[in-house]
């Protein structure tokens, strides 16, 4: 009996992205074999562009010729489609913790130092306020920072709670999805230099940072996995054109006759983050529309020679669709 291949895994995403290294913890932790394309930290991204995708969120990951946006739909959808060894099999504990660090991070964001380079490029500063719809000029940053910090202080707080009792992981004594939820935050901000103070170190947060610690000794550098890096043009080839292509992993199931986003199968729209990158909403036509994911066609640019397409999915959660002929309210 012939078995379907596994469509190829890409990873779009640049090194230093704390919601990158989230997924890619998540894949190394499963075995999951992958390749990966590096994107600019910064806009305009043309591997993105050319295949049709103008939504500016890093990661994002596509199986065949479906491409999948935001953390929370890749990490559920991998658990799907690799369900022998899951991480998240402990009921919707590790959902809690996916909603905790969706908190925590915004203030983590707040405590990147003024001084640091990065911050005094232009570019930079300019590419982030279009993302984050907040000012990143030196005064506004220093000026949010100690509001910032008491936040940060509470989270680590709570962790230190929650490992109180010598537990190793987030759940007990076994490393499960919730660590991988939870910690993403926490160990960038230990790794971005200047970023905490003396009121946060391993001596007033011991179990938190060993905690931290534990987690990032599970990937030592001296065994690192070497993941095959491919051009953009190598991306657009496996998901456009390879026989793999027509390997879908998301059902078309069309679009009920009460969804509350009021748009029809076919309709042209636009789909756009509730909270940062909203300046860059996702133009496609409607596939599907099912409880918790929005399915939508894309058009590649002329440039990606052959034509083809491909299919772009997001979470119902945190997004809106609004279909581009009507110039009333977006609906979730």
């Amino acid at each position: 009996m012939s078995t379907q291949p596994v469509p190829t895994i890409i990873l779009f995403h640049y090194h230093y992205s704390p919601y990158a290294h989230k997924i890619t913890w998540y894949l190394q932790l499963r075995g999951i074999p992958y390749k990966q394309c590096i994107q600019p930290p910064m806009m305009p991204r043309p591997d993105l562009a050319e295949l049709g995708i103008k939504y500016r969120r890093i990661p994002l990951l596509s199986i065949g010729n479906e491409m999948f946006c935001d953390t929370s739909l890749i990490v559920r959808v991998l658990e799907e489609k690799f369900p022998k060894g899951r991480l998240g099999e402990n009921g919707d504990a590790w959902e809690e913790w996916e909603a905790w660090s969706d908190q925590v991070f915004p203030y983590a964001a707040a405590l990147i130092p003024s001084n640091l380079p990065l911050m005094k490029d232009e570019k930079f500063v300019k590419d982030r306020e279009d993302y984050s719809g907040r000012s990143y000029r030196k005064e506004d940053v220093d000026a949010g920072r100690e509001r910032a910090f008491e936040r940060v202080r509470g989270f680590y707080g709570h962790t230190e709670k929650v490992l109180s009792d010598d537990r190793d992981w987030i759940l007990g004594d076994k490393m499960t999805l919730a660590d991988v939820e939870a910690i993403w935050p926490l160990e960038w901000l230990t790794t971005l230099p200047g970023a905490l103070d003396s009121t946060v170190t391993a001596d007033t947060y011991p179990k938190t940072f060993s905690w931290v610690k534990r987690f990032t000794a599970l990937f030592p550098a001296s065994k690192s996995v070497k993941i095959p890096t491919i051009t953009g043009a190598e991306a657009k080839d496996l998901i456009l054109h390879h026989e793999q292509a027509s390997t879908s992993s998301t059902s078309d199931t069309g679009v009920p006759d009460n969804d509350p986003s009021g748009v029809a199968l076919g309709e042209e729209v636009e789909v756009t983050p509730v909270d940062t990158g909203k300046n860059h909403p996702q133009r496609g036509r409607v596939r599907a529309l099912v409880k918790d994911r929005i399915i939508i066609e894309v058009t590649p640019t002329e440039a990606c020679a052959g034509g083809g397409s491909l299919k772009v999915v997001f979470p119902r959660k945190g997004f809106e669709i609004k279909s581009v002929n009507t110039k009333g309210n977006a609906r979730l």
